[in-house]
């Protein structure tokens, strides 16, 4: 893989992540890397140097603007700017390597009410692991207000194995 591509690769999936777009701008790029492998011409002539600048910017925003993730887009400006859209292909590579590797990873927060002993933290990590298919990268933080058993959230989920929802949900069925 060309340097130059994996620091295109770097650079847009850090904004992607930053806007909240992974998914958005790796379905479009997967799309344009298609589209630009099928037909070169459109590729060939943002990076003509013969054609103005502002001219191949703006048939750039004709043709993409509103149809791809603004992240892609300003990416692609980036790339026809610095003339560097010879590295397309390649940064696109990069960039589906760097979002499968993002995929397999998740980062997880674990409440407990007291500390938790290592065998305990190997267990409920293994679970979660197991449960996601992803590789787990623990935070494990205490809240007495718990009373007992363990929450977690990971991946935009929440699991909630605590005495106090337990108690809670004994509440509501007496009532």
């Amino acid at each position: 893989m060309n340097d130059l591509g994996r620091e295109y690769a770097l650079a847009l999936f850090e904004a992607a992540y930053e806007a909240g777009a992974i998914d958005n701008t790796r379905d479009d790029l997967l799309m344009l890397k298609k589209i630009f492998s099928e037909d070169q011409s459109f590729l060939e002539y943002l990076s003509n140097p013969g054609i103005p600048k502002a001219e191949r910017m703006g048939s750039l925003e004709d043709v993409f603007e509103g149809k791809i993730d603004e992240t892609l887009l300003a990416y692609l400006a980036v790339m026809t700017d610095g003339a560097d859209l010879a590295a397309f292909d390649a940064a696109a590579k990069e960039f589906e390597q760097m979002y499968e590797d993002f995929k397999k990873f998740s980062y997880a927060e674990i409440t407990s009410a007291v500390p938790m002993t290592d065998e305990q933290k190997k267990r409920i990590i293994a679970r979660l692991e197991k449960v996601t298919g992803k590789r787990i990268d623990p935070v494990f933080r205490i809240d007495p207000k718990l009373m007992g058993g363990v929450t977690v959230t990971t991946d935009g989920m929440f699991f909630d194995g605590s005495v106090r929802k337990n108690l809670d949900n004994l509440k509501e069925v007496i009532s």
